[in-house]
């Protein structure tokens, strides 16, 4: 009796130190790095802050929204409220550092119920995996940990009355969680009370979110939509996927089991598991941050199911045995991902856009003049200078990325003349001679005829990646 609590409280401290300590230890030492694309909702945010609109660029005629999440946006405005009291960038941190806490608590609580050895140390391995993949997801500053901590609460009290505020703030969230708040409403007895509730609040949350869209923007459909959506079916992507399905196994099986009053509720688990394998361009994302919360589901599956899927206990055994080494090699592919992230990117974009951004302000407060400036790096240039800045990927300008997506590179290149910029920048392959990296920054060198100008710097991100900046206006 006396061995089997010291076994307890082993692996119950075992747990907490394994547990918190990458968390606790990435989210400190990666405190000041942060995601060129967080930046970007910086940007919204404080022109929401500052001018009342969730604009990128105030002074564009046409508006499209170029991040996705609302709520996050919204939530990161009042940070601004500070000044220059505390850098947002912490305050961010902090916000998501909080939030998890909330889901890996409830992973502390699925490690002391569970009776199977097998199990608990499964539990054990996820909860390390799952924690040191949130501290990075928490590093890039994006809505991922908001968004992951909200589905598992909305998953926990789908049954209770909070929710119904959940399901209604998700959308804001990240707007495809429609699909999770679509299901909420079939799991439950058609036409009954509870579905006619839930059908009022997922309108509900519907209606607002597209008289907002309707209110501030011109193009309706999230910029990023547009611009992230493909198909793709390569080896890699399809490696990726069979792994996620290895990992999920107990949980696809558990399901499969129990088919008559566990599919509705984990479908849009497997739908989302397919959309992010293949229907989501990999462009700035960081540790695989748009699958990270489906895998709130494998926590609720530890917390609140029967984690014997198989009643034989060597092949339940075998199959959480099967999942571990999932996660491992899951975990590989991950760390090519953290390597470029906490050594090269930090660099570049403290080299590159940070102090771009910083180099224009500087230049901007002398001259008493907000630039007007055309870049394909939106984030920090944007950011840091607060000037007036032009996408040129179209990430947050609807009309240069629908003129891209549909190649009418006369009205793109038109559009572009007509904002009449102080400052052009543009990505080079090589340090002394301008040679694109991008086919459209390479029409829009030709177009401004910048090869008879000198560019007033030429500022290194990395190895093949050099920021050429021209001056048009002084």
């Amino acid at each position: 009796m006396i061995k089997s609590v010291q076994n307890n409280i082993f692996l119950t401290s075992l747990f907490l130190v394994l547990s918190s300590l990458p968390l606790i230890y990435f989210t400190y030492t990666l405190r000041d790095t942060f995601l060129d694309d967080a930046y970007i909702t910086l940007t919204y945010s404080k022109h929401f802050f500052q001018e009342g609109k969730p604009w990128y660029n105030v002074i564009d005629t046409v508006h499209g929204n170029g991040q996705t999440s609302v709520l996050w946006m919204i939530i990161q405005s009042l940070f601004f409220n500070f000044g220059d009291l505390i850098n947002p960038i912490y305050i961010n941190k902090g916000i998501s550092l909080v939030l998890i806490t909330i889901v890996l608590s409830s992973l502390f609580q699925s490690f002391t119920k569970q009776e199977s050895l097998t199990v608990k140390i499964f539990t054990l391995v996820f909860s390390v995996f799952f924690s040191t993949w949130a501290a990075f997801n928490i590093t890039h500053g994006l809505e991922t940990i908001l968004f992951s901590t909200t589905l598992f609460l909305f998953l926990k009290y789908r049954n209770h009355g909070s929710a119904y505020y959940l399901a209604f703030l998700l959308p804001f969230i990240r707007p495809e969680a429609i699909i999770f708040t679509l299901f909420f409403i079939i799991d439950t007895r058609l036409f009954s009370k509870t579905f006619y509730k839930r059908v009022l609040c997922v309108l509900a949350s519907a209606s607002v979110y597209l008289l907002y869209t309707i209110y501030y923007y011109d193009a309706w459909i999230p910029l990023p939509f547009l611009l992230k959506s493909i198909k793709e079916f390569s080896s890699v992507k399809v490696l990726n996927f069979i792994t996620i399905i290895v990992i999920f196994s107990p949980v696809i099986i558990f399901v499969i089991k129990n088919y008559r009053t566990k599919f509705i509720f984990y479908c849009p688990l497997f739908f989302f598991i397919i959309y992010y394998s293949f229907f989501i361009d990999e462009i700035m994302n960081f540790f695989d941050r748009y699958k990270f919360p489906l895998f709130v589901y494998y926590i609720y599956f530890l917390r609140y199911e029967n984690t014997e899927v198989i009643s034989n206990k060597k092949l339940n055994a075998s199959l959480f045995i099967l999942s571990i080494a999932g996660i491992l090699n899951y975990c590989t592919y991950l760390k090519t991902q953290v390597t470029f992230y906490i050594g090269p990117y930090e660099k570049a974009m403290n080299a590159g856009p940070i102090y771009l951004g910083k180099y224009l302000k500087n230049i901007s407060i002398k001259e008493n003049k907000k630039f007007k400036i055309i870049n394909s790096d939106a984030g920090a240039v944007a950011y840091f200078s607060d000037c007036y800045l032009y996408d040129t990927w179209g990430l947050n300008n609807a009309t240069l990325l629908l003129t891209k997506k549909n190649k009418d590179w006369n009205a793109y290149l038109s559009y572009l003349k007509k904002t009449d910029p102080d400052y052009i920048i543009l990505i080079s392959k090589d340090y002394h001679t301008f040679i694109p990296r991008l086919d459209f920054e390479e029409k829009i060198y030709k177009y401004f005829s910048l090869q008879t100008k000198k560019p007033v710097l030429v500022r290194k991100s990395t190895e093949e990646y050099y920021y050429f900046i021209y001056r048009r206006n002084h």
